[in-house]
């Protein structure tokens, strides 16, 4: 009994040591992540979209036509569909990382 009696107070006597945490804000937090999200988002579309263009280039193969009338299909829509909910499940990730308590 007194053992434990003795850790209680070695660990109240060390919180009460420890400075007071700083809150956290956590709307700038989000503000960042958000943002930082939107941007990596645009940069992998816009980049996909651009090797597309050039390869189409390189090729001589019109493969945005190709991909857009790929999408106009059902199973193309099925298959954007899979790729926004892989997108999501990024950002999800992201927000984790960001959510975290600091250690």
């Amino acid at each position: 009994m007194t053992r434990n009696n003795d850790r209680r107070r070695s660990r109240e006597e060390s919180r009460a040591e420890r400075p007071p945490e700083e809150p956290r804000e956590p709307r700038a937090g989000f503000g960042a992540w958000l943002t930082s999200t939107v941007l990596q988002t645009a940069v992998a579309i816009v980049g996909l979209v651009a090797v597309l263009f050039a390869l189409s280039m390189a090729l001589g193969v019109d493969l945005l036509g190709m991909l857009a009338q790929a999408l106009s299909t059902q199973a193309g829509q099925w298959l954007a569909i899979a790729f926004v909910a892989l997108m999501l499940t990024g950002v999800a990730m992201r927000a984790l990382s960001y959510t975290r308590a600091p250690p």
